[in-house]
């Protein structure tokens, strides 16, 4: 995963809890943790979020963390 640049919060929850999960976890964890730490502007509200390098690896890391 260190050279992915941007991926989706979808895409990420994929990556962090397989295929099967990853709507659950992006609606649950990834998601409302992105809106808590990474907050976005009132005008892109409603459109495609793109995480870059930097939240992908604070959610990754957010979400061993709560694993372990």
């Amino acid at each position: 995963m260190a050279d992915v640049k941007t991926m989706t919060p979808t895409q990420l929850a994929a990556k962090l809890a397989g295929a099967d999960n990853a709507e659950k976890v992006a609606k649950t964890f990834v998601r409302p943790y992105l809106r808590r730490h990474f907050a976005r502007t009132d005008e892109a509200r409603g459109t495609s979020w793109v995480c870059d390098a930097d939240q992908i690896k604070a959610v990754t890391d957010a979400y061993k963390a709560r694993k372990a």
